[in-house]
Order: C-alpha cells, then sequence, then structure tokens
C-alpha cells in the first residue's frame, strides 16, 4: 500500500472510530468532549493557552517535568536522566537519557534541543518571555556540547524557578530533521507544527479538524513504553449543557468545562459518572486603585478587607469549588505557607473607615468582566461594601475594554483574576508585588519600593531555606498593606465515566501538571 493508501486508510478509521464512539468506546480509547475554541496551534514555542497547554505537555518531552510529591509541584529527571548547576548558579549542563527517540523513530539528540530552545527565542511568540525575561536566555545561552549533553547559561535565577520554565511547554524538544523539513519561507515550520507533531511525547497529534475533533495517538517510541490509553479524541461540543448529557448517556469518558451546577449535581452519588478536582493554577481577587480617592489610605484598604464575605463567595458563587487562600502564592508552590488573616467583621471594618476619615463611607465603581461568575462576585461584594456604609456601583465592560483600562491604572476598584504561568513563587509575587514589572502591582497604582525590593532579592536567592522565608515574610506584608483582597483559589473539575481510572493523579496540579500515561480503563 502506497503511502496516499495508507493516510486514506488512516482517515478513514479515525472517521469511522470517531463514529462508533457514541455507542462503544473502546477501552484503549478516551474520548473528551470540550469547546475547542481556544485551541490555535500545537506548536510548544507557540501555544501559550491553558487547555491546549495539556495536550502539547503529552505529545512533548522536556528535559524535566513536574509532578506532584507531598503536596509540592516537585521537578523530576524526563528526557535528562540527571544535571548539574554550577557553583555561581548560573550554567546548567542536562545529561540526556540514552535510547530516547522522536516518534517517528530519530535519535533525541543534543542538538535537538539547541534547536528547540533558540528556535523558540528566535521566533518569539507569547512563551518567549519565559525564556528571555526569567532566565535570561538568548540564542548563544544554550549549546549542545555532545549527542548527549546541553549547557544552559542562566541569568542566576534560583533552582526552582529555571527546571519550573524548563518543564513549561516552551521547553518542549522538538525533532529538529523534521521540522525543518517542513519550513516554508523561514518560518522555522510554524505553520506545519500549528496541526502537526514533531516530538519525543506519549502521544503523536494524528487529526485536528477544527470545530470537529482532536485525535491524538500513542507514540510506540515512546521511551517510557506506550500508555495504555493508545488513543484521544477530543470532540467539538461548545455548549456546556450539551457536554453534560453526552457524558451522562455514555458517549463521552470525560466532559470538560461543565458549568458548577452541573459539577455540583455529580457530587451526589452515582453508578456511572464521577467528579474529579485538583486545585487550580490561578488566583481570583479584588483590587483597589491605591492612587484613587479613600484608597490611598491603607486603612480603607484594609476596611475592605474585613467587610468581605469570604465564605459565601466560596460557597454560593462557587458552590464550594474554590479554596480559602489570602495570598498570592498559590497551593503547593515554592514558599506557600497557608496564611488566611481576614474574615468578615463588619465593626472592625466601619471602625477602620472612620479612623481614616471616612465614617460615612463614600462612593466608587466596581468593573468586572461578562463572565457570570465574576459578576456574581462582584454583586456579593457591593452587598458587603454596603454593609459599612460604602455604596458600590457595578460596571460590567468586555474584557478587552477592562485590561486597556486596568493597564492604564484607569479604573477605581475591580474583580478578576490571574492565571499563573510557571509554579514558583517568583511567577506570583512579581505581578502581585513589584510595580516595576508593570503588571498588577502597578495597574493598581501600588508603587510600593519595600515590597519591590523584597521580591527583587527573593527572586536571586540561591538558597532554598533563606528564599522560602523570604517569600513568607513577602507575603504577610503585602496581606498587610497591598490594595488586594483575594478571594480564594479556585478549583478545576471535570465530569468522568467511573470506568476511566487514574485521571485524578493525571490531573493533579492541573495545569502544570498533566499527564495522559496515568489514564487507564
Amino acid at each position: 500500500m502506497n503511502r496516499k493508501r495508507k493516510a486514506i486508510a488512516g482517515l478513514l478509521f479515525l472517521a469511522a472510530l470517531s463514529v462508533a464512539v457514541a455507542a462503544n468506546i473502546p477501552k484503549d480509547t478516551l474520548v473528551v468532549a470540550s469547546n475547542s475554541e481556544i485551541f490555535k496551534s500545537f506548536d510548544p514555542g507557540v501555544c501559550f493557552e491553558v487547555e491546549p497547554s495539556v495536550y502539547v505537555k503529552n505529545i512533548y518531552a522536556n528535559l524535566v517535568t513536574l509532578k506532584m510529591v507531598d503536596g509540592a509541584f516537585t521537578p523530576v529527571p524526563d528526557l535528562a536522566e540527571k544535571w548539574e548547576q554550577s557553583s555561581d548558579g548560573k550554567t546548567w549542563t542536562f545529561y540526556l537519557r540514552k535510547g530516547a527517540k522522536f516518534a517517528n523513530g530519530d535519535p533525541v539528540k543534543a542538538s535537538d534541543v539547541e534547536y528547540s530552545y533558540r528556535r523558540a527565542i528566535t521566533i518569539n511568540k507569547s512563551p518567549a518571555w519565559l525564556f528571555k525575561d526569567t532566565l535570561g536566555l538568548t540564542v548563544d545561552s544554550i549549546k549542545a556540547v555532545n549527542d548527549t549533553t546541553v549547557t544552559i547559561v542562566t541569568n542566576g535565577a534560583p533552582s526552582n524557578i529555571v527546571l519550573s520554565v524548563l518543564a513549561a511547554n516552551i521547553g518542549g524538544v522538538l525533532n529538529e530533521k523534521e521540522v525543518r523539513a517542513h519550513e516554508v519561507s523561514g518560518d522555522m515550520g510554524q505553520a506545519w507544527l500549528t496541526d502537526h507533531s514533531a516530538g519525543a511525547g506519549a502521544y503523536v497529534l494524528k487529526e485536528w479538524k477544527r470545530k470537529t475533533q482532536i485525535v491524538l495517538t500513542a507514540n510506540k517510541n515512546y521511551f517510557n513504553g506506550e500508555p495504555p490509553i493508545k488513543t484521544i479524541i477530543v470532540r467539538d461540543v461548545p455548549e456546556a449543557s450539551d457536554r453534560y448529557l453526552l457524558l451522562k448517556k455514555g458517549d463521552v469518558d470525560v466532559a470538560w468545562q461543565i458549568t458548577v451546577e452541573q459539577a455540583a449535581s455529580l457530587r451526589d452519588k452515582s453508578e456511572d459518572v464521577a467528579l474529579i478536582s485538583t486545585p487550580a493554577q490561578s488566583l481570583e481577587y479584588v483590587a483597589m486603585n491605591a492612587s484613587w480617592g479613600p484608597f490611598k489610605d491603607n486603612r480603607v484598604r484594609q476596611a475592605v478587607k474585613y467587610a468581605i464575605d469570604y465564605d459565601a463567595i466560596i460557597n454560593k458563587v462557587r458552590e464550594g469549588f474554590a479554596i480559602k487562600n489570602q495570598q498570592f502564592l498559590a497551593i503547593g508552590y515554592f514558599g506557600y505557607k497557608e496564611s488566611n488573616p481576614y474574615k468578615r467583621d463588619v465593626e472592625k471594618a466601619k471602625k477602620l473607615l472612620a479612623d481614616a476619615g471616612y465614617p460615612n463611607g463614600f462612593e466608587v465603581e466596581i468593573v468586572t468582566s461578562e463572565s457570570d461568575i465574576r459578576r456574581a462576585e462582584a454583586v456579593v461584594v457591593q452587598s458587603n461594601l454596603a454593609d459599612i456604609g460604602i455604596k458600590s456601583n457595578i460596571v460590567v465592560m468586555p474584557a478587552a475594554q477592562m485590561y486597556d483600562k486596568y493597564r492604564n491604572q484607569g479604573l477605581q476598584m475591580i474583580v478578576a483574576g490571574w492565571g499563573i504561568d510557571y509554579p514558583d513563587a517568583d511567577a506570583l509575587a512579581k505581578p502581585f508585588a513589584d510595580y516595576t514589572v508593570k503588571q498588577l502591582a502597578w495597574r493598581n497604582a501600588w508603587l510600593d519600593d519595600k515590597a519591590a525590593a523584597m521580591t527583587a532579592a527573593a527572586a536571586k536567592e540561591i538558597n532554598d531555606k533563606k528564599r522560602a522565608q523570604m517569600y513568607i515574610d513577602l507575603v504577610q506584608y503585602w496581606q498587610v498593606n497591598g490594595p488586594f483582597a483575594m478571594l480564594y483559589q479556585p478549583i478545576e473539575y471535570w465530569g468522568i465515566r467511573k470506568e476511566v481510572k487514574g485521571y485524578d493523579k493525571a490531573f493533579e496540579g492541573y495545569n502544570v501538571h498533566c499527564n495522559f500515561t496515568l489514564i487507564s480503563k
């Protein structure tokens, strides 16, 4: 059979399989219902959206990967079996495991790592700042010493930052020979890698029919052995109600992006369907512009923090799918130590307002996006503030308009969220505490030099014990002085058929950790 006939036969098989799964999903096949509108590219140097990143993580292998160990994200070997760090903390040497192959059978070499990292820096897409800004890499920073050894010269960032960034999608290693064969007009393979793959991970991107389905198949050359699930089919199902119905009927194994109400209904015992959940890699907050009127006074900001009913937001708005976490560090991150100093105390909030010169309160505008959950959160905050004499007016804006004003310090108060780029305290301290990086602290005009200096110092400390304590101290200072009332850390959840095993471990720490090889039926 020639190559063309093989390709046609393969496509016919996939089409038949996608129709057949509704009636009887094979044990070695996982069918997922999801809204795939956000999918733009499977190129590890380009992809920066959360859900597509999950699949990219399983298509490409990195030098290192992350797994949960005793509740904390921990770097572990992937393509590199070991590594060394120089005494000055800047130069890293990685030794590749022997015998690792790409999906097409080509051996993985250090030159592929060098090419992949230099390519990511050169094409300079959304993820590139992780290499360039966070680690200080240039194209000259990565060098293949021989076939199994590669060196990377960083800016001296602490080890957990370096390894966490290398474990991100941008650290996925490409088959240089295959990518170069598909270059068009010097694009370094970007067009081809949008819907093809050239990795050494557990799966291969077999097909992507926009607005229909995505198909991944097991990599027979995967260095850790073929996974139990041989085929993953992602069916594009735009409506949550349809995804939920398909799950209940048994037409799909997993339903993504179901509503809070649907997830809550799956908590009840069911013979066929279960709910899997894990702490999300994001945070929800209320923020105040520290340069605006009453919010210039920290006592007013403190009053707002004591006025909010955090438990009501978690239990009523989120139906319990959230964790009380009143700091900028997410659970499981380096430096995290539980710290929740605020609870609703109306009398204390009123006294703080009076002490600041606002015994009768004031009027403020709360801006949020069109998200149903954030609008509901804003309503609770509005009611809470009314109890201490603050009249707030909710303004709902399209996200693009809202963030345009926000980035220019143009909002008085906001209900919003923040996604996390890599699992280290530095990824959160900088946006929330260091105004010089021009992110969240800047947007809320909290120009606190002490917090900025503490953040910068912690980012350079290579002694892990000292560094962890520095973040504990920074969190305490931020909680007292900052313009943020952290509402909660969300919980991600999925509806799954009960015959699916290992999904909880596979998605523990989503989306930082996501390993489809742990799933079976």
